[in-house]
């Protein structure tokens, strides 16, 4: 997996307010923003009220994503339009969000 640096991804889209969990935590608010890049690699950052921070580089394809969760291989799939589920391939590491009215579902 190549990341690209900041500087090859397209201009970013104003953060959106979320929910997110953050490994095993409860979930909180949170922010999220996207950026899209060449070739159809997408940078998602997400921020939560408490101050964590995570980073995923990825491409989507149908519904799955392939990249890197804070620099480490990761997958993700979309329970539904506007909620993620990503983790490391060593399952060490994993991050959730969802969109306001998209917890359970919606499309």
């Amino acid at each position: 997996m190549i990341l690209l640096p900041l500087a090859a991804l397209a201009a970013a889209a104003a953060a959106e307010p979320a929910t997110c969990v953050f490994d095993i935590a409860p979930p909180e608010p949170c922010t999220i923003q996207v950026q899209a890049g060449a070739g159809g690699t997408t940078q998602l950052r997400a921020k939560g009220k408490s101050g964590k921070q995570v980073v995923f580089t990825g491409k989507r394809a149908n519904g799955w994503w392939a990249g890197a969760l804070d620099t480490a291989p990761a997958m993700g799939f979309e329970r539904n339009r506007g909620h993620v589920v990503f983790s490391t391939r060593a399952l060490d590491r994993s991050f959730e969000y969802w969109t306001r009215g998209n917890a359970h579902g919606t499309y």
